[in-house]
């Protein structure tokens, strides 16, 4: 892509010219944090972030900026990671502990059926993908309090289909 495209307003190409300087840089260190296999992804997470921000025309050092996402990015994945393996950690000693019955796996696929698409999304971005309730937000472009809003009434759903 070229920066000179009349396309993209001048926000646009400041970051698309930020973008290709910094991409380099910012690899290098996406690869030290996460690793060669997770670095494209957590990049493009951080510029994502950072270039869909309503005030990121205004930011002074983007470079560093981006630097400091990035790093936050890396933080919160492997938060999520260390989430994710205790519970697969958790489920899996319930399993070996107590043989699972069928027809409870078939009750909560049919009680999940029962909440709306959004409670089914916000619980599936909170619970599965660990995401916190800002991010389900940023994801769904709904406010936060939607988010707690709708996660309250699923759990308060499922509390009352499963009993």
């Amino acid at each position: 892509m070229s920066t000179s495209d009349p396309s993209l307003d001048a926000a646009n190409q400041r970051w698309a010219t930020v973008y290709r300087d910094e991409s380099p840089r910012l690899m290098r260190l996406a690869a030290v944090l996460v690793g060669p296999d997770g670095a494209h992804d957590l990049v493009v997470d951080a510029v994502h972030r950072v270039v869909h921000r309503e005030d990121f025309d205004r930011i002074a050092e983007p470079g560093a900026y981006l630097s400091r996402v990035l790093v936050n990015a890396a933080h919160e994945l492997h938060r999520s990671d260390q989430r994710r393996r205790a519970r697969e950690e958790r489920v899996g000693r319930q399993a070996t502990e107590r043989s699972i019955d069928p027809a409870s796996s078939i009750d909560v696929q049919q009680a999940l059926r029962r909440l709306s698409a959004q409670q089914r999304a916000v619980a599936y971005f909170t619970y599965w993908e660990d995401l916190g309730i800002a991010d389900v937000a940023q994801r769904l472009e709904v406010s936060e309090g939607t988010v707690r809003r709708q996660l309250a009434r699923a759990k308060d759903k499922l509390r009352e289909v499963l009993r």
